[in-house]
Parts: structure tokens; C-alpha cells; sequence
């Protein structure tokens, strides 16, 4: 399977049919250790814009909205396979605009918080 392929698949098996591909923002995981790229990433909610986790090395990570606050996108855990992608899909209807929802990266030797604000 192709990368694009996985990542189609990882939509449909999350229920995120419809979902649009051009409207991605990247966040790269640089280390084993969770850290990314970008701290916090902002995202429109009008725009439909998603979030897309690309994996550090061979090992892939988890991509955990464990809060209280809970997740902006319809699934609360990505899991992202090694040297591949995973993607959020859109923010639900429910998600608070202007609201900071943090997450957390679990990678192979440890995990960092970054966070995702929405955006009408």
C-alpha cells in the first residue's frame, strides 16, 4: 500500500469519510522522544483544515487527546505507523473555536505536550 493509500484507509476506518486532503497542516515528529516540529498548531474550523502527524525514524507514535478537555476531532487517539502518516480528519461541529486542546505524542523513549487551536 501507498502512503496516500494508508492514510485513506485510516480515514475510513475512523469514520472520517468526506474528509478533504488539500486542507492539512504538518506537524513533524523529530525525535523518539514525542518532540515535534511545530509546538501547537492552529487550525480553521470553517476550513475544514486537519492536522496530519508525519512519524520520526522506524518507529511510529501515538497521538493522544487525553484531557479533560477531551479531542477537536472525532477520534481521541491517532496511531501513527512507523515512516508513515496519520491524519485528524476535520474539527467536529462541537469543537470550541478559540480553544486550546492539548495532546500528547508518545514516541518510542518518551512523550511531549504540544496542542491544537481552533480557529472559525
Amino acid at each position: 500500500m501507498t502512503q496516500e493509500t494508508d492514510s485513506k484507509v485510516l480515514l475510513k476506518d475512523s469514520n472520517l469519510r468526506g474528509a478533504s486532503y488539500n486542507n492539512q497542516k504538518d506537524v513533524r515528529i523529530v525525535s523518539e522522544d514525542g518532540r515535534v516540529d511545530d509546538g501547537d498548531v492552529t487550525i480553521s474550523k470553517k476550513a475544514a483544515e486537519q492536522v496530519t502527524w508525519h512519524a520520526h525514524g522506524s518507529d511510529g507514535a501515538t497521538i493522544e487527546f487525553s484531557t479533560a478537555d477531551g479531542s477537536p476531532f472525532y477520534e481521541p487517539v491517532f496511531r501513527e505507523p512507523a515512516k508513515g502518516s496519520v491524519t485528524s480528519g476535520p474539527a467536529m461541529p462541537s469543537a470550541v473555536v478559540d480553544k486550546y486542546y492539548k495532546y500528547t505524542v508518545k514516541g518510542k523513549t518518551g512523550s511531549t505536550d504540544p496542542g491544537v487551536i481552533i480557529h472559525n
